[in-house]
């Protein structure tokens, strides 16, 4: 399972860390910038809580599949599917610009 999940991420541009935690939060996988990064891991899941009780719809609950979060220099995306919220962290784009415009 591993070695299937792996190629997953490793298609993420820029990724530079990747976390999958179960249902209730517990951090099955974790590589790179993420790996045992449980302080990481317990925020990410705190705000998918949030984000599943806030409604932006004013008459329905309407769930997600998918959000971002961003800083300054990283995004966050994260996903739910199979019982599994899937987090990929990325360099944000304008970071990894500069960084090359540096290099020349």
């Amino acid at each position: 399972m591993s070695t299937s999940i792996n190629k997953v991420f490793d298609n993420v541009p820029d990724r530079v860390g990747y976390l999958i935690l179960n249902e209730d939060g517990s951090v099955e996988h974790s590589h790179d910038d993420l790996q045992n990064n449980e302080q990481a891991a317990n925020l990410i899941y705190k705000m998918v809580l949030c984000r599943v009780k806030v409604s932006v719809h004013l008459i329905k609950q309407i769930a997600f599949k998918r959000f971002t979060v961003s800083d300054d220099q990283y995004v966050y995306c994260m996903a739910c599917a199979n019982h599994r919220i899937y987090v990929a962290k990325r360099r944000q784009e304008s970071s990894t610009r500069l960084k090359k415009i540096d290099d020349n």
